[in-house]
Parts: C-alpha cells; structure tokens; sequence
C-alpha cells in the first residue's frame, strides 16, 4: 500500500474517537500537529478544561472600565466572568452566575452599575461580590456565605489577566523580568482607541501558530513586509538589529530577549508564560503605518524614536505589539471546535485625542488589513487539515516559536 493510501485510509475525522496518548506518543519533534487536534471534539473539550480554565487569560485594558461601577463581561465555553471596578478602586472578576439558582446576573456586555441585580428573582450585590439584598429567604439565611464567587485577577501594566484555576500559578517571574522593559511604554497610561473582534472559521490552534510565525509574512503580508524586518530569518536582519540595539539603549528602551517559553523551563508548572523582544522596523519606517510616519503620541515617557517594534506574549493566546506611539493586543478565543474569535485593541497615550493626536483609520490600518489576510489563511489552512491527505510536514527555522507551542501544549494536554 501506498504511503498516500494507507494515510488517507487511517485518519482520524471529527468522530471523538482519536486516543490521545497514541497521539501524544507518535508526535514528531519539529513537526506540526496531527489532524484529530484540529477536528476531534473530545480533545477540544479537553483543551478549554487542561489550557484555558487553567492559565492567565488577557480579559481586557484597565482604561476600559475607569470608575467604580463600571463593568464588562468576558466569555470563554461556559463561563462568563464580570470584571469590575470596584468603590475602593480594586478591579475584580466576579462570576456570573447568581447564587440563587444558577441565572446570569449581567445581560449587558458591558456598563455601569450602583450595585448587580439578577434579572431573575431580584437578589443584588454589591460591586466587591457581596450579597446585598435577597428577600424572601428563610429566618436563618446567611446572606455572608452567598456572594458572587470571585476568580484570580491581576492588572499588569494595564492589562487585566484573570484565573479560572482554583491554585493559579503566579506572576513573580513575569513581573521581575517584564516590569523594567515595559516600563517605558506605560501601558498602565494608555486607552483603548478602537478595536474590533474577527470570527474565524478554524481551530485555535491554526489562529495562534499563524500569529507565531513570520515565515508567511513575505507571501502574505505584503504591507507588513513592506516595513517589518522580522519577515526575513534572523541572520539576515543581524545589522539592522545592532543599529536598533543603539538606538533603543537611547530611548531606553530594552531589545531583550527575555521569557521562559521553552517547554522545558515549564514543565510542571502553570505562572504565566511570557516573552518580549524588540525588532527592527526597516529605513523610513518609525511605527507600524502605511508611510512610516508616526501615528500618535510617543507612549510613556518616551523623548525620541527608535523605529522598532516589540513583541511580548503573555500567555499562549494573548499578544501584544508595541510601536514606540501605540500597542496593538491580540487575544485569541476558541468559540467552537473549528470556530476562533480573534479581537484586536489599539492602545494609545491615555492623553491623546482622536481628530487632534491620531487619526483612527490611519492607526487602525496595518493590522485591519493584515488581520483580513490572516483570516483568510487560517480558513484555507483549516480546510486543508480536514482532508484525509493531510499529513503534517516540518515546520521551517522560522517557526521556533510553533515548535516550542507544540511542546507546551502536548505537555499539558498529556
């Protein structure tokens, strides 16, 4: 039998019937995953138990919710979580779910409240979780013992990360090695100036290594590659990065780089996973826009432009891209088996005026239309990994960072 034949006729489809250890097992190093990861239901409800009601999520910007009683809602399988400001200034993640029977306390995406009141019999609660008012109850009623149940949450230079585990892992190693290369951007100081949330029709998985990995960037990306020098290999890109190394050190700002991505570093353990380097933008290019020219005010402290450009990844499905004048944040969320949703966030200088300091389409458009790109290949791609002739090839040099994903997730999928 062929070696075409025999893989056709041995594929596993979306039947739930892939045995995960024989998967795990058979993985070869350097290579990408097997079909049943990307289409096998079981495994799916596998990963939303072992990755994401476990690990730090990105839920959403500080800036999003500046005053006590204002709300949002994040969603992930069947949880839904309220992150609140609170009176005494506190972010919080309170569960939505009433302590009565079950109901969802907020409809509303997002807004602001006095206090939570549960569309279904009326209890409330207070914006630190704490049952307020549920009438009706038995004399002997503990109205202490019945608030709404709250989760791990951190706001990390500005960005909110939540916790579903009941034992989440810490932020002492993100925060000693991140805090000083951050610093400089003061991501705590900036607003969110537009966003917009981007349905995929493919396995989360695909959206993050696609995100991973610039070895597309120069067939697919032509106005990306136009300016970002990380669409070409490393070594060819060495003096470009010197010259940005002396540039940065005077804006003082850190080329890095610096993370515990490998999986060996991790294994075992669940504090979050982090990364940052900075890159080289190529000549005339000072930020991420059409004409190299800047888009809005330097962030931070910031006196002067190093036309670079930093990557930092918190998480497995949470990204950022920092310009020296604004960051761009990438979270990916599974909404389905073959179903991602992918929201993209703007950030600039809390300060500046949209008309006045940055013109919205102008700072929107490199990752609108790079995202359109990506949206399309992550379909096709999902489309080819359906076929019973898919079988994974090796991935390039340029996909290091897909190949350390694989490892840290078979790891914590094993």
């Amino acid at each position: 039998m062929s070696e075409q034949a025999a893989w056709a006729g041995g594929h596993h489809g979306a039947s739930g019937t892939a045995d995960l250890g024989d998967l795990i097992a058979r993985q070869k190093p350097g290579y990408p995953l097997e079909q049943p990861f990307y289409n096998d239901p079981d495994i799916y409800q596998r990963e939303l138990e072992r990755i994401f009601l476990r690990h730090w999520l990105y839920a959403g910007h500080h800036s999003q919710i500046p005053n006590p009683g204002d709300y949002f809602v994040f969603e992930i399988a069947d949880e839904s979580v309220i992150l609140v400001r609170g009176d005494d200034g506190a972010v919080r993640a309170l569960v939505n779910v009433c302590r009565h029977r079950g109901s969802r306390v907020c409809k509303d995406p997002c807004g602001k409240v006095k206090r939570f009141v549960c569309p279904y019999h009326g209890w409330s609660y207070g914006l630190d979780g704490r049952l307020l008012g549920a009438w009706a109850m038995p004399k002997d009623f503990d109205k202490s013992a019945h608030g709404l149940r709250e989760i791990a949450c951190e706001v990390f230079h500005g960005l909110i990360m939540i916790n579903f585990s009941g034992q989440p892992g810490d932020f002492d190693e993100a925060r000693a090695a991140l805090d000083d290369v951050l610093a400089p951007f003061d991501l705590a100081g900036t607003k969110v100036a537009h966003s917009e949330v981007c349905r995929i029709d493919g396995n989360w998985k695909l959206a993050v290594e696609n995100y991973d990995e610039c070895y597309h960037c120069a067939p697919a990306h032509p106005e990306f590659a136009e300016s970002h020098s990380i669409k070409l290999p490393r070594d060819r890109i060495e003096d470009l990065q010197r010259e940005l190394a002396v540039r940065a050190a005077k804006a003082g700002l850190s080329v890095g780089p610096v993370g515990n991505l490998k999986s060996e570093d991790r294994e075992g353990a669940e504090a979050l996973e982090f990364f940052y380097d900075r890159y080289a933008l190529f000549e005339g290019y000072l930020t991420g826009s059409q004409d190299g020219k800047p888009l809005a005010p330097l962030l931070g402290g910031l006196a002067e432009w190093d036309g670079g450009a930093s990557n930092v990844q918190l998480g497995q499905v949470s990204f950022l891209l920092i310009y020296s004048d604004h960051a761009v944040v990438y979270r990916f969320t599974p909404r389905g088996l073959q179903e991602t949703e992918c929201e993209i966030v703007w950030l600039v200088k809390d300060t500046a005026q949209e008309g006045e300091d940055y013109d919205l389409e102008r700072l929107s458009w490199l990752w609108h239309v790079t995202t359109a790109a990506d949206k399309d290949i992550i379909e096709r791609n999902q489309k080819g990994v359906n076929s019973r002739f898919y079988r994974p090839g090796p991935y390039s040099t340029m996909e290091g960072f897909c190949v350390e994903f694989v490892a840290w997730y078979l790891a914590r999928m094993g």
